[in-house]
């Protein structure tokens, strides 16, 4: 095998570990507060505790998991100010790019593939998982902030949408509107009705961070 091929594997692998391990994080399947062990996750992934430690570190470095000297990695506890920030963050970023779209973005925004394309798998069925709609929510708050072409505000808004993952998951799971939102959405979006999609999506942010207490609750109850 070339080096090239080889380092290309191992950078293939390395990624394959750090989504699966994210995949964990975000759900919370780790217990808040409690030490992530990386020996049994090497075992369950089939790798060494090379990449695991890796994983974790970029984990770290995006604050999903806490370093802790001499105590390893920690999983993140559920914190309050927290969500709630990042909720205000996604708002504020998201409106501010579509107050800055000038009439010929406006023009184009019929044509934008990639929200239409989740509204295409929104609209097919309605969908059980509450998993899957909280990542749906995830994609197109990035594609909307994607329009602005800034690259800080999509990453801000991905990352956001990592540390309110498990949140969205539980409000999917107990409010029962969240797909009929996230299609009406996409349909102001590629309908190009902006000033109503603005007035929606502070509504939106606006009743998750009321629910949020009861939603703290019901994780708690867990």
């Amino acid at each position: 095998m070339q080096l090239g091929t080889l380092l290309s594997s191992e950078a293939a692998n390395g990624d394959r570990v750090y989504l699966a391990i994210k995949a964990c994080v975000i759900a919370f399947d780790f217990p808040p507060g409690q030490r992530i062990y990386l020996e049994p996750l090497a075992e369950d992934l089939g790798v060494s505790t090379t990449p695991v430690r890796e994983a974790l570190n970029r984990l770290a470095a995006e604050d999903l998991v806490i370093k802790a000297p001499r105590k390893g990695f920690i999983a993140m506890r559920l914190c309050p100010d927290t969500l709630r920030s990042y909720h205000e963050l996604t708002k504020l970023l998201l409106i501010h790019e579509l107050e800055q779209l000038g009439p010929k973005k406006r023009a184009k925004l019929a044509e934008f593939e990639p929200i239409a394309t989740v509204l295409y798998k929104l609209n097919r069925s309605t969908i059980a998982s509450a998993e899957t709609l909280a990542g749906y929510t995830g994609e197109i708050f990035c594609h909307i902030a994607s329009l602005g072409n800034n690259a800080h505000v999509t990453r801000s808004i991905d990352r956001a949408s990592d540390h309110l993952h498990y949140i969205r998951t539980l409000e999917c799971r107990h409010w029962q509107n969240t797909q009929s939102e996230l299609i009406r959405i996409c349909e102001l979006l590629l309908g190009r009705h902006c000033d109503e999609l603005l007035q929606v999506l502070m509504d939106y942010h606006d009743t998750r961070i009321e629910l949020l207490p009861k939603l703290l609750d019901l994780a708690r109850l867990r």
